[in-house]
């Protein structure tokens, strides 16, 4: 199922930000992977904001 949600998702880097785009549900999943590959970074990631089919992360 991973696999899905990756496919209908577009992953796009704006500066520091990294917006998802898709299906709400499935942008909401990548997202949450995103937030636990970065949490033990030097910048990890926050949800800044989401929308019907957009979330924003940005650097905590």
């Amino acid at each position: 199922m991973a696999g899905v949600a990756q496919q209908n998702c577009h992953v796009e880097y704006r500066g520091c930000d990294i917006v998802i785009s898709g299906p709400s549900r499935e942008a909401h999943a990548q997202a949450q992977r995103i937030i636990r590959r970065f949490a033990c970074s030097a910048v990890p990631y926050r949800l800044a904001s989401t929308g019907t089919d957009q979330v924003i992360l940005k650097p905590a």
